[in-house]
């Protein structure tokens, strides 16, 4: 019982101590955009508008590691909130795009959205877009140009983050179902998005069907291809 309490102590120290961090992260990002707003972008140079972009992608992955944390956490204690409703996938995606604008501007890559603009889909929005923000992060982060933002929709809804780097390594594809075994201390691989992306696809279901995530090289654009998939 001891043991079960203290448990519980650290796990509600280590909650408050992520969103703490998250809030402080939140006030970092945005001092920064206070500051560079008084820039005229004109006067910007290269070199300045490249940092910005880095800096913002920097500070966006680490925020949304913590929401990652700060949600698993809730999930295992069945405390995370869960509201799927309609949503129009291109607006949806569109606002994903646009969130990660500065930082593929600033390393000028093309980010395109490849899906019929009728198309709607149940999901929970929120736990979705954090999904999606680490998928497109990390992207931008391996691809060589460009990246396709996709949606199908027939017996379930599919949501595609496809590039043109390298993919991913043979290993990660192989542990499917078990992302959390990707840990790797030397290339700072963590495995925490995808077993994220895992949990959150699990958690929208429609009768006896459960959400799932793929992993896949080739694909449209020859690199790497991330496919959730929605019942």
């Amino acid at each position: 019982m001891q043991d079960d309490k203290q448990t519980d102590g650290f796990n509600m120290v280590l909650a408050s101590t992520v969103h703490d961090m998250k809030n402080s992260l939140g006030m970092l990002g945005e001092s920064i955009k206070v500051i560079l707003n008084q820039i005229d972008p004109q006067q910007m140079d290269k070199k300045t508008a490249d940092s910005y972009g880095i800096v913002q992608y920097e500070t966006s992955r680490v925020n949304n590691s913590l929401m990652q944390l700060l949600a698993l956490y809730k999930l295992e204690n069945s405390q995370l909130p869960f509201s799927p409703n309609y949503y129009n996938i291109y607006d949806f995606l569109d606002e994903q795009r646009l969130i990660h604008s500065p930082l593929l501007d600033a390393k000028n890559i093309e980010c395109n959205i490849d899906v019929d603009e009728d198309i709607e889909g149940v999901f929970d929005d929120c736990l979705l877009a954090t999904v999606l923000e680490n998928i497109i992060g990390n992207a931008i982060r391996y691809t060589k140009s460009k990246i396709c933002i996709s949606c199908t929709q027939a017996e379930q809804l599919v949501i595609e983050v496809a590039d043109d780097g390298p993919g991913y390594p043979e290993q990660m594809i192989q542990l499917a179902g078990s992302y959390i075994k990707g840990i790797n201390q030397s290339t700072g691989s963590t495995g925490l998005g995808l077993f994220f992306a895992q949990k959150i696809a699990e958690m929208h279901k429609h009768k006896d069907r459960r959400g799932k995530i793929k992993l896949s090289n080739g694909g449209p654009m020859g690199g790497g291809r991330f496919q959730i998939l929605l019942p």
